[in-house]
């Protein structure tokens, strides 16, 4: 298995592309600037797309939807309490960017717990904080956990349906869960880390 990505947009997003025997996940694809859609397109150039999994519903992680299923006929994936975020400016906040984004793709409504997408076998887990519905995806020891924990950082809470105290609890709650497996962090912005690096140094996670 192979993860790459690639950082691109108006915020600098991590888009990421898991790819096994030739079959592609992708993970919060962003458009550049003007709508442009070939730094998206062109790893995914001769692959199988067998899905689209978006960890929460800002425009920055959400507006390439449309570019890929254009291409491929693939489904995407989308926590049920943000999926009216794809089609509503103003909760995916692209109101405050040049290029408004409302995604036609209709996406299928996923639940915290297993999700098989193609041959891949994910977790969903709720990662609220930024967002009241964020989530992350486990594939093996890997988490691609969006805009929760960063390297050095975490997602910010200032935003609509963002919390301080939730982010905090779920932290917590995911640190009890995943400190002694210590997987392999890829978030929404900056360089993958490790959870026990980010206890260790995290300035956000030091005093829990």
């Amino acid at each position: 298995m192979k993860i790459t990505k690639s950082v691109m947009g108006y915020a600098s997003s991590n888009t990421y592309f898991i790819e096994k025997d030739n079959h592609v996940i992708v993970i919060d694809p962003c458009l550049d600037p003007n709508q442009d859609a070939r730094r998206l397109l062109n790893p995914l150039n001769g692959k199988i797309v067998d899905g689209i999994l978006i960890t929460h519903g800002h425009f920055d992680h959400i507006s390439g939807i449309d570019a890929v299923c254009e291409v491929f006929d693939t489904n995407v994936y989308v926590y049920h309490e943000e999926a009216q975020w794809l089609k509503n400016p103003s909760l995916n906040l692209s109101t405050m960017t040049p290029e408004i984004v409302s995604i036609q793709k209709d996406p299928i409504l996923i639940d915290v717990g297993h999700l098989n997408v193609g041959s891949f076998e994910f977790e969903v887990i709720l990662t609220a904080g930024h967002t009241a519905g964020s989530v992350s995806y486990r594939l093996g020891n890997d988490i691609f956990d969006g805009d929760f924990i960063f390297q050095n950082s975490v997602g910010r809470m200032d935003l609509p349906t963002g919390s301080g105290p939730l982010m905090t609890s779920q932290i917590q709650k995911f640190i009890d869960r995943f400190e002694r497996d210590n997987p392999t962090l890829y978030p929404g912005h900056g360089e993958p880390t490790t959870l026990q690096t980010e206890i260790k140094h995290n300035p956000f996670i030091k005093h829990l």
